[in-house]
This record gives structure tokens, sequence and C-alpha cells, in this order.
């Protein structure tokens, strides 16, 4: 059964923009790199896993700055903190397991078993700069 928007919004507690198509199926990141407004996860091969158990409101990986929404990592998922350039974070998604990267205004992705660097984006305007969601 695809997992649609409106079973997210049951099955986690979650609301999004009206906007969105209650019908559409989420996709799930797997193997390739995956953009979220500013943010981006990216299966990366080698990664030590995540320990910290996602808890069960979820963890905030980037706060909505200047009015704008929060991406939000919820269900069965572990998720470590690890500042370094981009790289917000790893995130852990045990087999058999079911994680999701939330956002009120562009959706939501599931996250198949493995681990994956949650990254901020760049963008090039007169000069480099984080992307503002």
């Amino acid at each position: 059964m695809t997992m649609t928007l409106a079973r997210v919004e049951a099955e986690f507690g979650l609301t999004y923009d009206e906007h969105l198509d209650r019908e559409a199926g989420i996709p799930t990141v797997k193997d390739t790199p995956a953009p979220q407004g500013d943010v981006m996860i990216r299966p990366v091969a080698g990664l030590d896993p995540a320990t910290t158990a996602v808890p069960p409101g979820g963890v905030a990986v980037v706060r909505g700055e200047n009015g704008g929404n929060t991406h939000l990592l919820v269900g069965e998922a572990f998720f470590d903190f690890r500042e370094n350039g981009l790289v917000i974070g790893v995130v852990t998604v045990p087999e058999g397991a079911t994680a999701l990267l939330s956002h009120p205004e562009h959706g939501g992705f599931l996250i198949a078993p493995g681990s994956y660097e949650i990254r901020r984006q760049r963008e090039q305007k007169d000069e480099i700069e984080l992307v503002r969601d």
C-alpha cells in the first residue's frame, strides 16, 4: 500500500499546508540524494550509524528560520547531530523500520533502511549562502 500524505498525517500526527495533495504518494529515499527545501538527505556508504533514538515527538533537524517551517525527523530511527561544514547529522533507519523527514510546506520523504547524511543546501547568488526555507 502506497504511503500518502493523508496516511502520514494520521499515522504520525503531523499536519501539512493546505495546498498539498493529501492523496499524493510519499517518495522513499534510498539510493540517491533527495532535496527538501533547505536540506538534503544523502546516502553515504560506510557511515558510522547514528545511535540516539528519535523520541516519539521527533527531532527538529533544522528549525524554521524567520517564520519558516521546521524539518522534523519522526519514526523508528536514530539520529545524531554531527555538524561539520554542510553536514547536520546522520540518520540511521534499521531494517523493517519506518522513518520520515517531514516539512509542513514540502510534505515528506520516507527513509529506507540504512544510514544517511542530512545536509544543508547552498545556493549561488552574488555570493554562496545557505538556502533559507
